[in-house]
């Protein structure tokens, strides 16, 4: 049995499943708990896999609408699948508003031969795939996990992150992985380092696209003529854009 098809009948109960709902508690350790919403779904023809830390409860709940919606509908549990992952995949504002503004500005939609990067969650979604470091929806003492404890330590996590992502990543072949924000990064750079991960893969240093940082996003994408803002380094961000200009554009 999938976990799709063990969690299902939770989803399309008569009670809509909330963020951190009992009933779909994965697994725990201590302070760290893991819960499923249905984002397993990989996308074969994608070229673009933009990676996070973990799915946040915005991305959750939509997931879990979303595939709920799908079943009462009618649709099989593949669809379903499909539909949630694409709903709820960094799912949002300002969220997928950041995202798309800063791949513009690197010329992503250029690369793939789109008017805009916003066709990446619309028409031409068959390019994308959104993905997570974790592939489910972590949480610390009731809180969103931001990287601490550090995943690649801490033994249930790692099991996470060994079982699902990586082997996500050998699985798309003709994919180029954007991690996001420096937290990703580092997780991506030892990944790279212990050989799970092919450096060609990879295209660094886009911002997290949370709204925490649309400033930043903003300055790094627009006018530059005021000051820089607090706590941006702007260097990754103009030498990721420089680097991957120069390999694809």
């Amino acid at each position: 049995m999938t976990l799709f098809e063990q969690f299902a009948p939770v989803i399309q109960s008569d009670t809509a499943p909330i963020v951190r709902d009992a009933r779909l508690l994965m697994d725990s350790e201590e302070a760290v708990s893991i819960y499923y919403a249905p984002f397993e779904y990989n996308n074969p023809s994608a070229k673009i896999v933009l990676v996070g830390i973990t799915p946040g409860p915005t991305q959750m709940v939509n997931a879990n609408n979303e595939a709920r919606r799908s079943l009462l509908s009618g649709s099989d549990y593949d669809t379903a699948m499909r539909n949630a992952k694409e709903t709820g995949g960094f799912s949002g504002e300002s969220m997928r508003s950041n995202l798309i503004n800063q791949l513009n500005h690197w010329g992503v939609h250029s690369w793939l031969n789109l008017k805009d990067s916003s066709e990446l969650f619309s028409t031409s979604r068959n390019l994308l795939q959104t993905t997570s470091l974790l592939r489910y929806p972590v949480f610390v003492d009731g809180k969103d996990y931001r990287g601490k404890p550090n995943m690649l330590k801490h033994p249930l996590l790692k099991k996470y992150l060994f079982e699902h992502f990586v082997s996500d990543v050998n699985s798309l072949e003709n994919a180029i992985f954007f991690p996001l924000g420096p937290t990703v990064k580092k997780v991506i750079d030892t990944l790279v380092e212990q050989g799970a991960i092919d450096e060609s893969k990879l295209a660094t240093g886009l911002l997290h696209p949370s709204g925490n940082c649309t400033y930043r996003i903003q300055y790094l994408v627009g006018d530059r003529s005021q000051p820089v803002p607090h706590a941006t380094n702007p260097i990754p961000y103009d030498q990721g854009r420089v680097d991957f200009r120069n390999r694809f554009l």
